[in-house]
């Protein structure tokens, strides 16, 4: 970065940690608050929704330069996710409300980085996939204190360093610097043994949407669906675990804290920080060795940390917790 780079970065920092403070005092006034149920990770109330500096800080970068002409349908994605995601986290909406919004989003999203309605359907069908897959394994992380910060300052991080070095058709840096300031300041009120805020599904939801369009973009510039992996890690936890709930003949779309992660923090009692950089430095190693060792490598590495987080498991959580139906044992 140079001097004036770290200033932007300095003062959006300050910026961005300004919002969260004054949104806690309103939260704290309004009760908007995350309260523990039987599949929290959480053991007591907890402000939500803090996550609305994201979307905030993806947008007032493009406004200030200029470049929101060039992504008016993501920004119209973007605003209508994160208005429905936060009318989620004050008051539950229906779910079909929440779907149609997403499938608009995201059709808004494809459109825009490769015209939707001129894609094949085999095609679209991954994207639309990708997206979605990629928006449910943020959201299912939230619950853990530094999870999704840490992750996603890792990825973005990294995306932002192939925008420097390679000029890949990325958004101008100062989006990068803007996310990243929102990022550290929202970690300040997260990433602690008690957290002071969640970011909500507002937050979860909105930051996934981003960074499926900045994957998405490099996938096009490179032509390589090889940045799949910059979410490798997610989407290895959570396709691991949706193939066990489906040996133990659950039904997937119920809610449930069988995620190893949740066993880690919630049987384990592993801290919550720990767990979080562990997946955060995890997924950095695996998007450097990605972007500068290329895809041989990276599936490599990709291979031993699935082989890792087999053994993990099965080592761990014992074949009969994996194999056995989750209701059946939470009931003996």
């Amino acid at each position: 970065m140079l001097k004036q780079d770290w200033i932007y970065f300095v003062y959006g920092t300050f910026l961005y940690a300004g919002f969260l403070f004054t949104y806690l005092q309103l939260a704290a006034k309004f009760q908007l608050t995350d309260i523990p149920t039987d599949r929290s990770s959480h053991q007591s109330i907890t402000i939500t929704g803090g996550g609305f500096i994201f979307p905030i800080a993806f947008f007032l970068p493009l406004l200030i330069t200029g470049d929101f002409i060039h992504y008016r349908a993501t920004l119209t994605g973007l605003l209508l996710i994160s208005l429905v995601s936060l009318s989620d986290d004050l008051k539950s909406v229906h779910p079909i409300i929440r779907v149609t919004v997403q499938v608009i989003a995201v059709s808004l999203l494809l459109w825009q980085t490769g015209g939707l309605f001129k894609m094949k359907p085999w095609q679209v069908i991954p994207g639309f996939i990708l997206v979605v897959g990629i928006i449910n394994s943020y959201n299912f992380m939230d619950g853990i204190n530094g999870m999704n910060v840490l992750y996603s300052i890792s990825l973005i991080g990294v995306l932002f360093m192939v925008r420097i070095f390679e000029g890949r058709l990325l958004p101008d840096p100062t989006v990068f610097y803007s996310l990243l300031s929102a990022l550290f300041a929202f970690s300040f009120f997260n990433v602690r043994k008690k957290a002071l805020c969640f970011s909500g599904d507002v937050g979860s939801i909105s930051m996934a949407y981003i960074i499926s369009l900045l994957i998405i973009q490099l996938m096009i510039a490179t032509d390589s669906s090889q940045w799949i992996l910059l979410v490798g890690i997610y989407g290895l936890d959570s396709v691991g675990t949706i193939v066990l709930r489906l040996i133990r003949r659950e039904k997937v779309w119920l809610p449930h804290r069988t995620h190893f992660y949740q066993f880690l923090v919630n049987e384990k009692k592993y801290p919550h920080v720990l767990v979080s950089f562990i997946y955060a430095i995890s997924q950095f190693i695996l998007s450097i060795i990605l972007w500068k060792g290329g895809l041989l490598f990276a599936l490599l590495f990709y291979i031993i940390l699935i082989l890792s987080y087999i053994c993990a498991r099965l080592a761990m959580e014992g074949k009969y917790r994996l194999f056995t139906n989750y209701f059946t044992q939470i009931t003996e």
